[in-house]
């Protein structure tokens, strides 16, 4: 999937969720980036790279890919919201084996970075986000690929889910 297609993907879904909820897109951004924060939040727990203190494995890769998916679902509806277009159309994940420490601090740029998304909410700030997040995928051994058919998946269980009452 090219990313001009998975941002449009999520504006067909956001649309379907404000007509739906009455709301306007503007309305929600602080709770669109606070959202962002708790799925990359719960991605951090299941990756476990910061628990230091516990000698526990990560959860099983689909259940990451799936935490991972939720949180793409919430920054793409964020690029939607400031209406920023992705400046190339194919991305290509690096996929890296990496150390517990490559992947905490890449979490740690990424909440970094939706603090100051909600200051300065501008194209270039939620570009720095994006390619964290996209960089993060690859640390986490995804490729692009394995990322976008995870989301097609994940956006038709969220039209369902708004069907059935969510």
């Amino acid at each position: 999937m090219q990313l001009q297609e998975l941002f449009e993907k999520q504006q067909q879904l956001d649309t379907y969720i404000e007509n739906k909820r009455g709301i306007e897109n503007n309305e929600v951004f602080e709770e669109k980036l606070l959202a962002f924060m708790v799925e990359a939040g719960e991605l951090a727990n299941e990756v476990r790279s910061f628990k230091f203190w516990s000698s526990k494995a990560p959860s099983e890769k689909e259940i990451i890919l799936e935490e991972y998916v939720d949180g793409l679902h919430f920054l793409a509806s964020i690029g939607n919201t400031l209406e920023v277009q992705p400046q190339s159309d194919s991305v290509d994940t690096e996929v890296q084996e990496a150390s517990k420490k490559e992947i905490t601090s890449a979490f740690l740029e990424i909440f970094g970075t939706v603090s100051l998304l909600r200051i300065e909410p501008s194209p270039a700030v939620f570009g720095s986000l994006f390619s964290a997040y996209i960089e993060l995928a690859g640390l986490l051994g995804y490729s692009w690929e394995e990322v976008t058919a995870a989301y097609q998946e994940k956006n038709k269980e969220n039209y369902s889910r708004q069907e059935n009452g969510y």
